[in-house]
Order: structure tokens, then sequence, then C-alpha cells
């Protein structure tokens, strides 16, 4: 069983598998990011334990929104153009976003441009945004414990994103036939600039 925890669930995940969607399913990439964004405020929620608490979602969106700097550009249109429920609920719920909305990609409509009302976000940089708001969440220090700091999701096997070309990070193994903890491979590194360094 391997278990990770949230800041490498960000990286293995939200950065990495997102960034593959980008260029051939920019449509999906939109429902993990707008999600994505929620989550990002959940880890920005410290006095908060639980991740499933059910009630914040909104809130959640809105604190990352407004505090992740690379995501600032967007907090005038969760007014305007009510961004929350316009953007994360309706790809979240019903796969669309509402009216207020649409969406593009490549050398389409271009990014953050008001028509007829409407806000058009482009993918691609939109998800240079998310993954600036990711980095920032690795960058930050949590105290030990904070949920930030504990296991977060567990998958069968000895590995995560077994068949893809993406590494995992901050992962152990957990062998709970002999409950020996075993280490993953030591790996670490750090963010310059908008691109994770291995040290």
């Amino acid at each position: 069983m391997t278990t990770l925890k949230p800041k490498d669930f960000i990286k293995s995940v939200l950065i990495d598998e997102v960034g593959l969607m980008i260029n051939n399913h920019p449509y999906i990439s939109f429902i993990i990011m707008g999600i994505g964004i929620e989550f990002l405020g959940k880890c920005l929620a410290t006095t908060r334990s639980d991740w499933h608490e059910s009630g914040h979602s909104g809130p959640d969106f809105k604190k990352a929104i407004s505090t992740i700097p690379s995501l600032h550009k967007y907090e005038p249109y969760l007014k305007t153009h009510n961004l929350y429920s316009s953007f994360r609920c309706g790809l979240a719920h019903s796969i669309s976003p509402k009216l207020q909305i649409t969406l593009s990609s490549k050398g389409e409509f271009g990014h953050m441009i008001e028509h007829c009302g409407e806000l058009n976000i482009k993918a691609e940089d939109f998800y240079s945004d998310f993954k600036q708001a990711c980095e920032y969440i690795i960058n930050l220090t949590f105290a030990s414990e904070d949920k930030m700091s504990k296991y977060f999701l567990q998958v069968p096997g000895e590995m995560f994103n077994t068949g893809t070309e993406i590494p995992t990070w901050l992962t152990i193994n957990n062998c709970p036939t002999t409950s020996s903890t075993l280490n993953a491979p030591a790996v670490s590194g750090s963010i310059t600039g908008t691109e994770f360094k291995l040290e």
C-alpha cells in the first residue's frame, strides 16, 4: 500500500497529470482544475483537520482565489461572473460551465477576455496560473499537527501512477501483511520560478 501526503498528491496529480492533459484533453483538465482550486483552499484551512467536512466548498474555492498570488487576477470574477458557481460548480455537477463562463484552448478565443457579458478561460493560460498556485502550496510550511503534514491518500500497490512516467514524490510503502513500513527512495526538491527541481 502506497501512502501519499497532500504535497505528494499536488505534485503528482494536480501538476504532473493535469499538465499532461492540457494538450490532448483540455476540456477535462478544466474540471480537475476547478475542483483543484477548491482543494488548494482546503490546504490553506489550517483550523480544520477533516478534508471531508461539508459546507466549505465555496469558502475554500474563494479563499484560494483571494490568497494565492497567481490566482488573484480571478478575484473580481468571483462577483462579476459568479466564478465559483459558474465555473467550479457548473463543471463539477454538470460537466459544463454556466452561461457566465466560456472555455477555450490552443488557437481559440483568448484568456480572460470578456465577450457578450461572458468571461472566457483558456486552458493553457489557466493551467499556468493553476500550476503556480500548486507550487505556492508546496512551498508553504505547515505545522507537524496540521493535516498537510499527515498522510492523505492510500493506493494499493508499491507505487502511485503505475504505468505512467510520472514519478511519485514523498511516498512511503506500507506493507500490511508484515506490519512493516518501508521508506520509498528519498527524493527531495525545491521550486525555482515555476519549475519543481530535484536536488
